[in-house]
């Protein structure tokens, strides 16, 4: 099922095993954390929703320019995740 929202996110993110990814087109980032790349804004709160989630992002580029927004799993037991 397609991400739609940040509620989405956060349940597809909770269940990543550790060490695991999760990768975001630029069009659905954009959606959940305006106005997208290259806003340092809307790095933050995507940065900050990741940690909340027990993940790091990590933007794969291409001539400086984000390709997608890969999340990946880095803890056990996040404070967002059940």
């Amino acid at each position: 099922m397609p991400i739609q929202d940040l509620k989405g996110l956060g349940e597809l993110l909770c269940s990543l095993p550790v060490g695991n990814s999760a990768t975001l087109p630029l069009s659905v980032y954009e959606l959940l954390f305006p106005p997208g790349e290259p806003d340092q804004g809307a790095r933050g709160r995507a940065g900050d929703f990741a940690l909340a989630h027990g993940c790091e992002i990590k933007n794969p580029t291409a001539g400086g320019q984000a390709l997608e927004v890969v999340f990946i799993r880095r803890v056990t037991h996040p404070p967002a995740c059940p």
